[in-house]
């Protein structure tokens, strides 16, 4: 066992804290995602085991292909490194506000910067799992199919897991500098949000408004960006090369990364208890005023669970802001399908698995304001009414939100393409239902203020679970949009066993 105070028993005791807020109080969550990454193995091996060997070896140093090649894997990683930071962001603001182990920090015999080192690294560790589990299979298997030299990419997810985290500390630390306490745990978690989005959004944009102006075809789009002449030892290209095991630049990266988070480490550690401080000192300068009217309880308990719920999240506008900017992944296509005049330079059909996705995302965050950030489980708990009426209506509560909001979208589809439009509203229908309900049978109590920390404590089993059925109502959407409806039974069965493993029964509540 490890020394108390040393660093490994200091980082036993971060990580155990993770991994206890991931698995909940039940097993099977490690069985499903025993069996999801098992399943991702498989797949990825029989698609590998004749892509790698058509794949040309890396590294790739030599012509405008490989920097084009490049190019987008350097594209890739932005996105990546971009969540990174976001949750990292996040994280680093947890650690000054709603910890509350500051007396304990400040009394023990260990040295502060001993403990925020050990935290910041933890933060860092607890941002690859997920890519870990995505990555890792298709890179093992190019290892061994294609070139040893793509395990360098694992090496450098997890070196930019550190980065991430060194320049979220910085930002936080600037923050609180600039804009003091109480702003800063706002503003964070916006900017965690945009953050995470917004290397997603400026491509988009960019592409939409370069082909707006030139008036190209997508195929003439593509015949252009085949042309660029990129120069594949461009010091921008660095990181990329790093990632396809370019020997000099795995060296470099790894130095600017070695030299980068102990920076941060350093900077948030000797500004972190003046900050905790003043966040602890911090209160509510609101004063709540009590209301002498009483609400009359009209048509029913389901339509007043859900007048409830709706009212409550207009009520809150930070909630409801942090719930609206994961509208910003639309902005590209709604640019496209409202704009007067628009050429359509994408497909309707394309339209039908975006609106999908982003119905799954936004019933799964309202399912879990409404469900999991319950803020009187208790009274609900010992009420006389059945518990499945009170999650029906709550189950309502979340996803008309998200019917209503894709009903303008989905008017346009149908008046473009019938087809188009009758695809995307059932995936609307059938992927909001479904994020819902695994919600609802995978809830865990939590507060509304943690709505933006709902993936770090809620269960990453569940989590995942979810992407895939998501990932895979979409993929049966696409299919069938694009004229395979027989295909898209495939995927459907997948995310079907799927949602029917993350079923959880709710206890009943007698009337």
């Amino acid at each position: 066992m490890s020394k108390p105070g040393s660093i490994p028993w200091l980082m036993s005791h971060e990580l155990r804290l993770f991994w206890r807020r991931g698995q909940g109080k039940s097993r099977s969550g490690w069985l499903l995602a025993g069996f999801i990454l098992s399943v991702w193995m498989v797949m990825s091996f029989f698609m590998f085991q004749g892509l790698g060997p058509r794949l040309p070896p890396p590294p790739y140093i030599e012509g405008s292909g490989d920097g084009l090649a490049l190019a987008a894997i350097g594209v890739a990683i932005a996105f990546i490194g971009s969540i990174m930071m976001s949750g990292a962001v996040l994280a680093a603001v947890d650690a000054i506000y709603t910890r509350n182990d500051l007396d304990l920090l400040l009394s023990s015999p260990l040295p502060a910067w001993r403990i925020l080192a050990v935290r910041s690294i933890a933060i860092a560790i607890n941002a690859l799992p997920i890519y870990i589990g995505l990555l890792g299979p298709p890179l093992l298997w190019l290892s061994i199919f294609s070139s040893p030299l793509w395990l360098s990419a694992i090496i450098f997810l997890i070196t930019l897991a550190f980065a991430a985290t060194g320049l979220a500390l910085l930002i936080v630390t600037g923050l609180f500098r600039l804009i003091g306490p109480k702003r800063t745990r706002v503003l964070a978690q916006i900017f965690s949000a945009v953050a995470g989005a917004a290397i997603f959004i400026g491509f988009q944009f960019l592409n939409l408004n370069r082909r707006d102006e030139d008036g190209m075809s997508q195929n003439e789009v593509a015949r252009t960006i085949l042309s660029m002449d990129l120069d594949p030892n461009a010091w921008w290209q660095a990181p990329a090369r790093a990632f396809t095991g370019d020997i000099p630049s795995t060296l470099a990266w790894v130095v600017f990364v070695a030299l980068l988070f102990p920076f941060g480490v350093y900077v948030f550690s000797r500004r972190y208890v003046s900050d905790a401080a003043a966040a602890s000192a911090m209160g509510s300068s609101r004063k709540r005023v009590a209301d002498v009217r009483v609400a009359r309880v009209r048509g029913g308990l389901m339509p007043t669970i859900i007048r409830k719920e709706i009212r409550l999240l207009l009520r809150d506008p930070l909630l409801l802001s942090q719930v609206g900017l994961q509208l910003i992944y639309f902005l590209p296509l709604a640019f496209i399908l409202f704009r007067p005049g628009s050429t359509m330079t994408l497909d309707e059909a394309a339209f039908a698995p975006a609106l999908t996705i982003i119905s799954s995302t936004l019933a799964a965050s309202l399912t879990w304001i409404t469900v999991s950030a319950e803020d009187a489980p208790d009274l609900l708990a010992s009420a006389p009414v059945h518990a499945r009426l009170i999650d029906r209506a709550k189950l309502l509560a979340a996803v008309l939100p998200v019917w209503a909001l894709m009903t303008i979208p989905l008017i346009v589809l149908w008046v473009r393409d019938p087809w188009a439009g009758a695809w995307a509203t059932s995936g609307v229908a059938v992927a909001s239902v479904c994020a819902a309900m695994i919600g609802l049978w995978r809830r865990v109590p939590a507060s509304r203020r943690d709505f933006v920390r709902r993936r770090a404590k809620g269960s990453i089993m569940a989590g995942l679970g979810q992407g895939v059925v998501t990932l895979g109502i979409t993929s049966s959407i696409a299919l069938g949009v694009y004229g395979l409806p027989w295909m898209a039974l495939l995927p459907a069965i997948v995310w079907l066993a799927i949602l029917g493993a993350l079923y959880k029964p709710t206890p009943s509540i007698a009337a």
